[in-house]
């Protein structure tokens, strides 16, 4: 055992039986009170108020650029109010809930605050959503608004009677009077707004047409606070489970909650600077980190809809904003590019950045090395920022600080640190009979704290078993707490199979085992219902680029650890991908539900040579039986993609 080793199980045992929770060791990472400042809600204020006070704090910066026309601070209320009046003018009442479809706009931005202020509550609903999860959580909701370009997806259900008027956004709504570059472009959106699927009756009315109505409304649109009012519904991603949407409700106070921890984080969203806000605002971290908090800190939104994989470093070359916010998925295709472009002799310019961040599905260690590697190669002059949210505390509960992060990358774990939590908030990890553990061990992360959601829209019972009795926030996510307070995530904890002897195995830590051999970079473990009721675990592979050895010698050599390691687990078949994993077109993730869908190209050691296997789906019951043959030839590389 190496000394390294030994220090670190020495370290273990002097912290068994500390409570994080107890301790909040992070906030010697802040400054003095700040715990108590975040937790210093503003009395009888609601969202808009706060944001409003911001605003004509910092009314000489812009409040959004969209395709390069600057919105004032001033403009943007003047939209925000205009919306106001325009949403009194059809008729939505105090607590009405709107559902919005589709992108960022600068009008879906003044729409947000607008709801607001009127007592209404804008439930930006998850793009990849099914017509029966659509009708539920619109159920109560008789105006929604919907992006034209995204019309064939809810047009089922926004088609129905119940729904009196369909607000339809383009992106060409903001675009008045655009400079002379972009006469093309605002012609094209026009076209495709003139050759719409959208129906051409009074019941659907687009955005520029709405604001005429504005002036018919004349009373007030300011309505009084009310405590606990429900201000904001966003779809949950990364507890949506089995096909059921979570719409997380905040409330006025936990969203002012949220502010107030970034705040007091001292996160370097610094004034006059600028954020790239291209993600839907349908999960709260858009919401909340591309949109208001921003906006809280005197930035200026860059808002381009355009969000895209394939482009991502285009856009981010283009605008070079101080802050964005990507997916491990994005980043790994923003850097393969930088790659390509350092090759080529013509090394990017990344000294702009200030904040970037590492959100959603987050990275493997030895990627986020590598990618900060290049970041300080191209001049920036911070790392990526890691960290970590969801939607059911309105968006961050951790995040690394510039001062921490001098141990980007810990081999002691298969799994990055996403920082620290914010203050204002308690956290701790706890074993499934409620126990909480100390320092390093692994369990479910609570969080108790303002920002805490109100709870899931229309589902009491489910609420119930995610908020406990003493306000803990039972996130389902496998986490441990280092001595400095920095939090590691490991996966979901129903990302698990039951083996033979009753006992759980997270898939993940199969992958992180698999990841463990020197050929192997990226591994995903699922495990496919068979029709006998078990389940069978098949692993998705992808090879180290400069790997040059035998591959069939590789995975019998996974065969060989994984049975002296874990051995209650078997891997049905082993399949290759080269370069990455697809991801979600809505999520900006791996998707991993599209690898249930890989039906064969699988392969199998054994004792004769290798076997392929095939599972065959029975589509009736979801669920399939094994088919193996002999493999005829080499093992190649099966997929690209």
């Amino acid at each position: 055992m190496s000394k390294e080793i030994e220090d670190f199980q020495r370290l273990k045992e002097s912290l068994e039986g500390r409570k994080p929770s107890k301790e909040m060791v992070w906030l010697q990472q802040y400054k003095d009170g700040a715990f108590e400042r975040a937790n210093n809600i503003p009395a009888n204020m609601t969202v808009w108020d706060v944001l409003e006070e911001k605003l004509l704090e910092f009314v000489e910066i812009p409040a959004i650029e969209y395709f390069k026309r600057e919105i004032s601070r001033p403009d943007f209320i003047d939209n925000v109010y205009l919306w106001a009046r325009t949403f009194r003018a059809m008729g939505v009442e105090e607590d009405e809930i709107v559902p919005i479809y589709g992108p960022f706009f600068p009008d879906i931005c003044a729409m947000t605050f607008a709801l607001n202020m009127i007592g209404a509550t804008a439930y930006f609903l998850k793009l990849a959503i099914s017509k029966k999860a659509l009708e539920e959580e619109t159920s109560e909701s008789k105006i929604a608004v919907v992006f034209d370009g995204m019309w064939e997806n809810v047009k089922d259900v926004f088609s129905d009677t119940r729904f009196k008027k369909i607000l339809v956004a383009t992106p060409s709504d903001a675009m008045i009077t655009p400079k002379k570059e972009l006469v093309s472009l605002v012609s094209y959106f026009q076209q495709k707004k003139n050759k719409s699927a959208v129906p051409r009756t009074s019941k659907y009315v687009w955005l520029d047409d709405a604001k005429q109505i504005a002036d018919y409304y004349t009373g007030k649109v300011k309505v009084p606070f009310v405590e606990n009012r429900n201000a904001y519904i966003n779809s949950s991603s990364g507890t949506t489970v089995g096909g059921i949407v979570k719409g997380t409700i905040a409330t006025n106070e936990s969203v002012i909650a949220q502010l107030l921890q970034g705040y007091n984080a001292e996160i370097p969203f610094n004034i006059r600077k600028r954020c790239l806000t291209d993600l839907p605002p349908t999960a709260s971290t858009a919401l909340n980190c591309l949109c208001m908090l921003p906006l809280y800190h005197g930035m200026t939104l860059i808002n381009d809809p355009r969000m895209s994989e394939a482009t991502v470093f285009d856009a981010i070359m283009k605008y070079k904003p101080e802050v964005a916010i990507k997916t491990g998925s994005f980043w790994e295709s923003f850097f393969r590019r930088v790659e390509q472009e350092i090759a080529r002799g013509k090394t990017p310019d990344l000294s702009f950045f200030e904040m970037p961040i590492l959100g959603g599905e987050g990275a493997i260690p030895e990627d986020y090395y590598y990618w900060n590697e290049l970041m300080f190669k191209c001049g920036s002059k911070v790392p990526i920022f890691s960290g970590c949210g969801m939607s059911e505390v309105f968006s961050v509960s951790s995040v690394n600080k510039l001062d921490m992060q001098k141990s980007l990358y810990d081999e002691q774990y298969p799994v990055v640190s996403v920082g620290i939590p914010y203050p204002g908030v308690t956290v701790g990890v706890f074993d499934k009979s409620g126990n909480e553990l100390g320092y390093h061990q692994r369990g479910e992360l609570w969080i108790k704290g303002k920002s805490v959601m109100k709870g899931y829209y229309g589902k009491p019972e489910l609420t119930a078993k995610t908020i406990d009795q003493n306000g803990w926030l039972h996130t389902g996510d496998l986490y441990h707490i280092e001595e400095d307070g920095r939090l590691r995530i490991w996966g979901r904890m129903s990302d698990n199979i039951i083996l033979s002897d009753n006992t759980e195995m997270p898939l993940f830590d199969i992958s992180n085992q698999i990841r463990s051999d020197e050929a192997i970079k990226y591994c995903f473990v699922n495990a496919m219902p068979l029709e006998d009721g078990t389940n069978a675990l098949v692993a998705h592979i992808i090879f180290y680029p400069n790997f040059t050895g035998n591959k069939e010698e590789v995975i019998r050599r996974l065969e060989t650890m994984l049975n002296e390691s874990i051995p209650n687990i078997s891997i049905a078949g082993y399949k290759e991908h080269e370069l990455t994993f697809e991801s979600s077109k809505t999520t900006a993730k791996k998707d991993r539900n599209k690898l249930m869908e890989h039906l064969d190209g699988y392969i199998k050691p054994d004792s004769n040579g290798m076997l392929t296997l095939t599972l065959v789906r029975n589509e009736a019951t979801g669920k399939h039986t094994l088919e193996y043959s002999k493999l005829e030839k080499p093992m190649t590389m099966s997929l690209r993609r």
